[in-house]
């Protein structure tokens, strides 16, 4: 996510960003307008990886009409357009706020490289850490106000700071490198309540696991997914990773 007005420093981190993001498969989404979307779009399809752009109008339709070949490639490569609106729906500027929502909630991590301190990307990463999701921002000069926004989310904790590929890969977990599978003492396990023993099933099956996925995963309301974590941890039996990810203490 980003400004629609960029800088040149926003647009080649976001394409260096993406090229260097091609190996691990990851989806890119953002909301297909001018600036930064657009750019994360074109530097995602350029390096092979699927993207899907939220927009706040109806499906007839493409807005700006300038990205309409953008939008149709964005298809044919494998990856899509997403809408909540009906056909018909005009580009309504207070619909875009109500996409951000979806960008927020269907994204492991939400990506912020240029903003000033009001905007839609500020918006969705509000949003974001209100979903208990990730939230990454580009720092910038402080001079600068297309940085001003990505500053300050670091400034007051709303957002780690991005730096390159290789940092946002192991922040999120997912440069793990795959183990072979230990057989787990059935000992260890002897006094765990069912809760607890839920979620080292889970563990077992899959080995590392996201916050969200084992919600997902579980019959468990959030608070008893919550406190089943923090007794195995205490127990030393689950190890608690960076990007809220979670494997077994084998």
């Amino acid at each position: 996510m980003g400004t629609r007005f960029h800088t040149d420093y926003g647009k080649r981190f976001t394409e260096t960003l993406l090229n260097d993001l091609a190996a691990h498969g990851v989806v890119i989404v953002s909301g297909l307008a001018f600036g930064i979307d657009a750019i994360a779009h074109k530097a995602a399809l350029k390096s092979g990886l699927p993207t899907v752009g939220v927009v706040g109008h109806g499906l007839d339709r493409i807005y700006p009409k300038a990205h309409s070949a953008l939008a149709k490639e964005m298809i044919l490569e494998g990856g899509g357009l997403l809408s909540e609106f009906w056909s018909g729906t005009e580009p309504d500027r207070f619909n875009f706020p109500l996409r951000n929502r979806i960008v927020a909630g269907m994204a492991d991590a939400t990506l912020v490289i240029e903003t000033d301190v009001r905007g839609g990307s500020m918006i969705t990463a509000q949003l974001a850490d209100g979903y208990n999701r990730d939230v990454y921002a580009l720092p910038g000069r402080v001079s600068d106000p297309k940085s001003r926004g990505c500053n300050y989310l670091i400034q007051y904790n709303r957002a780690a700071m991005l730096t390159d590929a290789r940092q946002l890969m192991q922040s999120l977990g997912w440069d793990v490198a795959p183990q072979k599978k230990k057989q787990v003492q059935a000992s260890l396990f002897a006094d765990l309540s069912d809760e607890e023993k839920m979620v080292v099933d889970m563990l077992r099956e899959k080995e590392v696991l996201h916050i969200d996925e084992l919600n997902l995963r579980s019959t468990l309301s959030s608070s008893a997914m919550a406190a089943a974590i923090l007794n195995l941890e205490l127990s030393n039996l689950v190890l608690s990773m960076p990007g809220k990810m979670y494997k077994l203490n084998q």
